[in-house]
């Protein structure tokens, strides 16, 4: 039995698999060697030595004459003891060497079997399902009869003019683009966007497989990826590495995103000679969707989209994202198993590269990983929480059964040494179980805040009319006593009229009584004046507060001023605010869970970031009042994420299930208003409605039951939310 670690080398006869295809290419001014494993799809680079001493293993060979064969036929150039000791390993980790007593048919369909299990546990993972739906190159050869032109000197001059004219055409027009499409974005635009995005992504896919056709490659596949239920169409180009040209290999991989920037060049041209209406939205998506969306996805190298194949072809090393795993499960064995350290075929700056990719990947796939079970369930109702959990036992659960079962019963070739995994692991748990009990927690609370005015005169109708002319605008100073809105109310002006007129007649009528001496009749209508003059005092009044005058001497701050002219008005509605230039403070919103800390030191100094100034100029401010209660009314609309504030909010309307005609914005999570004075300094410099970030220190917890905590509030906010849970 074949073991990597313990046979004597020299004296094994290994095998190389039948399924592989071996082409030569020229590189960096040598020969080099490209194996393509027809099985399993994927390619590896050797140079000329390694490729002489593999085709030697033929089965009967031992591995010791293969390597005196070699050094015959390549002399000075043949590689040592050591080297060929090394390919040997690195071959058997990558699936190339056969058992020398297995048979080839049994081990490869042993091998399809294997791909074939991976295949279908992705398919069970509702996060990310690869989906292949049928062979596409007789179509891609039909359409590429017409469209080869495009791929030659003279469509990239082509690609080139239209950006160029495009884009240069929208960066006149950047201030009306960003206005009227990027600022006006709303809801109902996602949906359009995402139609927008799929049509894209099918011309996109299309481009690959037009190019590599050009350059003499075959599309093997197409099929659908969902990411997070996202359609996602893909194509399977990878004959792509048997180019011998590795930027032909490179354009291959960057040919989608090149035709949607071409398309997107084509929708500036459309977006700024074309009319307001539907021609112009649409090339508005398509800008937005073949740039911004398209880069975001595409160009990232840690995903395996066309990024990272452009890099893999850059630096020459196919199968990059697998060569960085295998080197970091090395490291993981070294670590944990105490085996040998993780040997690399690749040497030099190749080496370093795969090392830092297999890091950065697995960065970015645990940030991945949580990411997208974060938002599947929080944005797929009621199914959301089914689909993180399936989630969370594709990505963790079957890597740790598999680190349980290799730890228990190795493998064929590997047996593991399951002391040295106990002791690492204990210190393991030690150092991380240490590091959250002893680590304290950050202790910075800390909340949005916006300034405003301390105080604001909130100014309010007191009659019931129709604005008839509003005497001032947003941000005019007035003085106290001037005149602010004008309110008109003909059924007021109406009975103040007609109670006049039945105010003389009862006077008349008075008179005549007591001139004829009815005493009694006379006591009942002065009775009934008196009532009548009472009610013309209150309408006066009612008049009188159709002009509304400003209660003090300020800044006038309110929206929309002008469309409130002719509205009508109910008692009691607000109209607009007066705030005194000057007379500032900080209001901050925090989180329930928070504000014990914050009432712990009630006079405390706190420490305020407000965006637009130096990062490093900080604030301070003196916390002056914690509101008793949680609210979730907006102290203010700077607040909210609908007006690019930082917290989340809902219609009050659709909370309540009402329909009223003033619907206003509240927070998805009530918080506690924090009101927090300023020096006279900072008052000065400092404009009402700048936003920021208060800081005060006051956690003495410790970091494990900081981030419990934290995950915990996170959970159930979301799940609360979503699901009812």
């Amino acid at each position: 039995m074949l073991n990597d670690q313990t046979f004597e080398f020299s004296q094994a006869r290994l095998k190389l698999k039948d399924a592989l295809r071996f082409t030569m290419r020229q590189s960096g001014g040598g020969s080099e060697y490209l194996v393509e494993d027809e099985v399993t799809g994927r390619f590896f680079r050797v140079g000329l030595a390694q490729y002489t001493f593999l085709t030697m293993l033929d089965g009967r060979r031992t591995v010791s004459t293969a390597l005196m064969k070699t050094a015959t036929l390549l002399r000075q150039h043949a590689i040592d003891e050591n080297e060929a000791a090394t390919l040997c390993k690195w071959a058997i980790e990558s699936g190339l060497i056969e058992s020398e007593t297995g048979n080839s048919s049994a081990r490869r369909k042993e091998q399809h079997d294997n791909m074939q299990k991976q295949k279908m546990v992705s398919y069970l993972n509702p996060m990310m399902m690869r989906m292949p739906l049928f062979n596409p190159d007789p179509v891609v050869t039909t359409i590429s009869r017409y469209c080869n032109f495009l791929i030659s000197p003279l469509g990239a001059a082509l690609w080139l003019f239209v950006v160029l004219w495009g884009f240069g055409l929208l960066a006149r027009n950047w201030q009306d683009f960003w206005t009227n499409r990027v600022n006006s974005f709303s809801a109902i635009d996602l949906v359009w966007l995402g139609v927008t995005w799929v049509i894209l992504k099918l011309i996109h896919e299309l481009a690959h497989s037009l190019v590599c056709k050009r350059f003499g490659g075959r599309v093997q596949s197409c099929g659908i990826l969902m990411l997070l239920m996202i359609p996602m169409p893909y194509v399977d180009v990878t004959t792509s590495w048997r180019f011998d040209n590795k930027w032909k290999r490179i354009l291959t991989s960057a040919a989608g995103m090149l035709a949607e920037i071409f398309l997107a060049g084509i929708a500036c041209y459309i977006w700024v000679y074309s009319n307001p209406g539907p021609l112009q939205y649409h090339a508005g998506n398509v800008i937005i969707s073949a740039t911004l969306v398209t880069l975001m996805f595409n160009i990232n190298p840690l995903m395996k989209f066309d990024g990272y194949y452009m890099l893999a072809d850059f630096i020459e090393i196919p199968n990059l994202a697998t060569h960085g795993r295998q080197w970091l499960k090395g490291v993981f064995k070294w670590l944990y198993f105490g085996s040998k350290p993780a040997t690399l075929k690749e040497v030099g700056f190749r080496a370093i590269a795969v090392k830092m990719y297999g890091i950065g990947a697995m960065m970015w796939f645990f940030v991945i990983a949580i990411g997208l079970s974060l938002a599947a369930s929080s944005l797929i109702d009621g199914f959301g929480l089914i689909v993180a959990l399936i989630g969370c036992v594709m990505w963790v659960g079957v890597p740790l059964f598999k680190l349980c079962k290799y730890t228990l019963l190795g493998t064929d070739t590997d047996k593991p040494n399951r002391v040295w995994f106990a002791s690492a692991l204990a210190v393991t748990v030690i150092l991380v179980g240490g590091f959250l009990q002893f680590c304290p927690s950050p202790s910075v609370v800390s909340a949005p805040i916006v300034i405003d005015y301390e105080p604001l005169s909130v100014v309010r109708t007191n009659a019931v009319g129709f604005a008839r002319t509003i005497h001032v605008d947003d941000g005019d100073v007035v003085e106290e006593g001037d005149l602010l809105v004008t309110l008109e109310n003909p059924e007021l002006e109406h009975e103040l009229n007609s109670l006049l007129i039945d105010i003389q007649i009862s006077k008349v009528r008075i008179n005549a009584l007591f001139n004829a001496d009815r005493i009694s009749e006379v006591q009942l209508e002065q009775d009934s004046l008196e009532s009548m003059l009472k009610q013309r005092k209150e309408l006066e009044t009612s008049i009188a507060d159709l002009r509304i005058f400003a209660p003090q001497a300020g800044k006038v701050i309110a929206r929309e001023l002008d469309s409130m002219e002719g509205k009508y008005f109910q008692p009691g509605t607000e109209l607009l605010s007066i705030g005194k230039p000057g007379e500032i403070q900080a209001i901050a919103l925090t989180r329930q869970s928070d504000i014990e800390w914050v009432e712990s030191n009630p006079e405390a100094m706190v420490d305020l970031i407000v965006w637009g100034r130096h990062q490093n100029d900080t604030i301070e401010g003196k916390i002056n009042l914690v509101n008793p209660r949680a609210r979730d009314d907006l102290p203010h609309e700077a607040f909210a994420a609908s007006t690019g504030g930082p917290l989340a909010v809902v219609s009050r309307n659709q909370v309540q299930g009402s329909g009223g005609e003033e619907d206003t914005m509240v927070l998805t999570q009530p918080r506690v208003s924090v009101e927090i004075s300023l020096s006279e300094e900072y008052r000065e410099q400092l404009v009402p409605g700048q936003t920021g970030r208060m800081f005060v220190r006051g956690r003495e917890e410790n970091m494990g039951g900081y981030l419990a905590n934290n995950l915990i509030r996170f959970i159930r906010e979301n799940n609360s939310r979503t699901h009812g849970l």
